[in-house]
């Protein structure tokens, strides 16, 4: 038996020599003339199938089968926020509201429409923003010039409108947190923001010092008084001296300074603004001693008759819990702010492309914070002149106390802050201002028209929201959206000139740039203190009195800025003072 277990072995062997050589794991050859067994077999199977999956391990394969998943991922998102998807979703939207179909298949095609066209593509479009996705359009004419797209010939990027995108899209997904742990993230990113752009000396500066070196080097003992900057510098001066004394104080000022004004300025408007809502409010005897008949708003009317449709109500009021609660997920004035702050971040670091590269922080601030301080004045100023009836039934009873006798308690009440909003202070919206602001300076430092498209998209849906609700008159947020946009390019010089006198002062007088102190405890304490009280007073400071608070925050930035002058810890102050006004006024 053993003789024909050795025959038999041999001409198995044989058989396979003639066949194709199968792989060392495939077989194990018996050793010193012991025969194969299905044991051996088997872990020959199992050590190659260990091979194998070692070999998928490896850090090369993972990041191959990452690309191409992203790779997948990206032209997902490509196709899901093409044209021909909006149109799909336009023809199904004017489906459900013109034809005559079943009553349970209009609400659900008028919300797979609307939803996509209102809220998944905005999203959809910052997300292909933020992680550089080009459209399916500009790939396809990118591989239709030469049959196929070349690698080699990328899009540079933008680092600008990648962050704002990225900056707004995650803070939407943070507005699912509670209040407490976003208000800690928003006031670490402000302290650490502080911390990062002490030590930091802008590109341009570098620049005008090194272009001021050669200049010096070259000349070899002439005067830099004689160049083609000092003499434009003496005849704006000149002119300069020749206007009102309130254009020789501002012209003086640097464009940090500048913003520092207008930082006040905003908080100026908003306590006085404050003061008068409860003015008005009081001194409208027919909304204190009843519910007076709102005037027809036939936006509101459209509105109403559109959420009836799309929510498969019978009456307008059943769909508002459902509209707000989609309006709280969004929370897109919280969104504007993040992409602000993400503004502010990409132009200090000087990170985008030339148009970016020649703006500062402090002149988009200066262009931001006019702009939002004439709205609020522009607002107030019309809401004083002409009192428009509230839509919402007994508004002043469930705001207000009734009208007190003694001036000083016309003054505690004026000062408790009115962020739920008032009654009567209607045209223009304080809501549409504020937001219209932030998305302008959002979009001109991302200065991509996707990403505008889509934040300007979802500022419809939330205006859409609020005046559906009737807090607002239609025409208040129209107005309070486009008078601001309209502010924001007549205030558009002050940025322009005050980054051009900028630099021509420092090109003249040479620029120089005080060197920071070693970071230790006490500078990351000193930094850390604004940051984490403007995150205690909008978590613990009752709203009755936060006012008091935001005073004296504002007085104490004052001071320091009096006594120092504009220094890179008084910027850090202004900006905790703004992040805790738009945090209570929001």
């Amino acid at each position: 038996m053993a003789r024909v277990r050795k025959k038999a072995t041999s001409s198995s062997l044989s058989s396979y020599s003639t066949s194709a050589m199968p792989t060392p794991y495939e077989v194990s050859l018996p050793l010193n003339g012991a025969s194969t067994t299905d044991d051996d077999n088997g872990k020959g199977i199992k050590r190659n199938r260990l091979h194998t999956s070692r070999q998928r391990l490896q850090p090369t394969n993972i990041l191959h089968h990452l690309s191409h998943v992203l790779q997948l991922l990206q032209r997902t998102i490509a196709i899901t926020t093409s044209t021909y998807f909006s149109l799909a979703a336009i023809a199904l939207v004017a489906a459900g509201l013109v034809l005559d179909i079943d009553e349970d298949l209009q609400p659900k095609m008028l919300k797979v429409g609307m939803g996509y066209l209102f809220i998944l593509h905005p999203l959809l479009s910052t997300l292909s923003v933020s992680c550089g996705v080009q459209t399916l359009t500009s790939r396809t004419s990118t591989s239709g010039q030469g049959g196929a797209a070349d690698p080699t010939t990328k899009k540079k990027k933008n680092w600008q409108e990648q962050i704002i995108a990225f900056s707004f899209l995650i803070s939407i997904i943070c507005n699912q947190l509670p209040k407490w742990l976003s208000a800690f993230v928003a006031s670490f990113a402000v302290f650490a923001f502080g911390l990062a752009s002490r030590q930091l000396v802008p590109q341009h500066i570098q620049m005008q010092q090194q272009s001021l070196q050669k200049q010096t080097s070259k000349s070899d003992g002439e005067d830099v008084s004689n160049s083609g900057d000092t003499a434009e510098l003496v005849n704006n001066s000149s002119n300069i001296n020749s206007g009102n004394r309130f254009q020789q104080t501002w012209s003086s000022l640097t464009i940090k300074e500048r913003a520092t004004i207008g930082t006040l300025a905003v908080v100026t408007s908003l306590l006085l603004e404050n003061f008068l809502i409860w003015v008005v409010s009081a001194t409208y005897k027919p909304g204190i001693v009843g519910s007076p008949d709102a005037l027809q708003d036939n936006g509101r009317i459209v509105l109403e008759s559109l959420a009836v449709r799309l929510m498969g109500v019978e009456k307008p009021y059943m769909a508002r819990r459902g509209l707000q609660s989609l309006r709280d997920a969004l929370n897109v004035q919280w969104a504007l702010v993040s992409a602000l702050g993400a503004s502010f971040v990409c132009l200090e670091l000087q990170l985008g492309n030339n148009y970016a590269f020649h703006r500062t922080l402090a002149g988009l601030a200066l262009h931001a914070l006019m702009t939002l301080a004439s709205a609020r004045l522009i607002r107030t100023i019309s809401f004083v002149l002409t009192v428009l009836p509230s839509q919402v039934p007994n508004c002043y009873r469930r705001h207000f106390p009734m009208p007190p006798a003694t001036w000083k308690e016309w003054l505690m009440v004026g000062f408790l802050p009115n962020s739920r909003g008032g009654c009567n202070d209607l045209i223009l919206s304080g809501h549409a201002t504020v937001t219209s602001t932030l998305g302008c300076a959002s979009t001109s430092v991302a200065s991509n028209t996707r990403f505008s498209m889509a934040l300007w998209t979802l500022m419809a849906l939330d205006y859409s929201i609020e005046a559906y609700q009737g807090l607002h008159y239609s025409v208040d947020m129209w107005l309070g959206c486009i008078v601001t946009c309209l502010l924001w390019q007549l205030t558009k010089p002050l940025e322009l000139e005050g980054e051009l006198e900028e630099r021509t002062r420092s090109r003249v007088k040479g620029a120089t740039v005080a060197k920071a102190p070693p970071l230790d405890a006490k500078v990351v304490a000193m930094y850390a203190a604004p940051a984490f009280l403007g995150f205690v007073i909008l978590t613990t400071i009752p709203e009755a009195i936060v006012n008091y608070f935001l005073v004296g925050y504002t007085l104490w930035a004052g001071g320091i800025f009096a006594q120092w002058g504009f220094t890179n810890f008084s910027q850090h102050i202004l900006l905790c003072l703004l992040f805790v006004t738009l945090g209570t006024y929001l």
